[in-house]
């Protein structure tokens, strides 16, 4: 399974590259440094093996899985900005504002940005599903989306009552919008779209509870960037409010949750629920 999935990784690294050239100046530069710093490919992976999961060829939708991790992409080079985040490393590597400057980074995430919907539009998909997917993920990541949520994020004054709100708009649901990309290829019923959309806010947001807790107790060279940041800057981590025994026991119910709905969908591949699984219990 492992190698199933380093298979698909590595197939998503060569596409994410594939006709940008850094000899042409420095936003292509830019833009191939970002996409080349490698990571765990996530959200292309959640679409790509639950495809699979329903015995259509996962390589046939390449270019909207890297369309998707252009997207994430597009959101981190953001993210670490001064204005927003200030992170001097992600994955290990220098961000790219502090590789570059402000500018450059600004123009490379929204470059990438455009530049994911031009690989959808190339993709083989059926016309209506490519337009119905453009939906979709762009839902995923405007104002009621990871826009929103980082937004909400920005304005947090303290209220924990918040938290939830922004953990589902901000992680949730562009990984959700994923999961619908697959099943519009998959031709999904309406009905069987709501279970989905159910357990993929869900584990979306347990993933981000995690991602909280990894924040508090992970290590700084394992995980690629600087951690225990959250306390300073008074951010949205659940932990710091609600306890790590609530969070830990949070994702437990959150996971549990996921699993059923998927179970009542009878979706049984193994390599996207071990993805499900390592998306919240990374020590496993």
């Amino acid at each position: 399974m492992i190698e199933y999935i380093d298979k698909l990784t590595e197939a998503v690294d060569k596409g994410l590259v594939k006709g940008i050239d850094p000899s042409r100046g420095v936003l292509e530069e830019a833009i191939h440094y970002a996409l080349s710093v490698k990571g765990k490919r996530l959200r292309p992976l959640l679409f790509l093996t639950l495809i699979d999961a329903y015995e259509k060829d996962p390589m046939e939708y390449i270019d909207i899985a890297c369309a998707i991790e252009c997207i994430h992409t597009y959101s981190l080079i953001h993210d670490d900005l001064p204005s927003m985040d200030n992170d001097d490393y992600r994955r290990g590597m220098p961000t790219v504002h502090k590789k570059y400057n402000d500018a450059i980074a600004l123009l490379a995430g929204d470059t990438l940005l455009t530049y994911a919907f031009e690989r959808i539009s190339r993709s083989k998909a059926d016309p209506r599903k490519i337009v119905n997917i453009l939906g979709i993920l762009t839902t995923g990541i405007g104002t009621e989306g990871m826009a929103g949520g980082q937004a909400l994020d920005l304005e947090f004054k303290g209220d924990k009552e918040i938290i939830f709100e922004i953990h589902r708009k901000k992680t949730a649901t562009l990984i959700n919008a994923c999961l619908l990309s697959a099943a519009e290829i998959i031709g999904m019923t309406d009905e069987k779209k709501e279970r989905l959309t159910q357990a993929g806010i869900a584990i979306g947001i347990a993933f981000q509870m995690a991602d909280d807790l990894l924040d508090i107790e992970g290590d700084e060279e394992e995980v690629g960037k600087k951690l225990k940041k959250d306390l300073g800057n008074h951010s949205p981590n659940s932990v710091l409010f609600y306890g790590k025994e609530f969070i830990k026991k949070e994702i437990d119910t959150y996971y549990k949750k996921t699993m059923s709905l998927l179970k009542e969908l009878k979706i049984d591949f193994a390599p996207f629920l071990f993805l499900m699984e390592k998306m919240v219990y990374r020590s496993k």
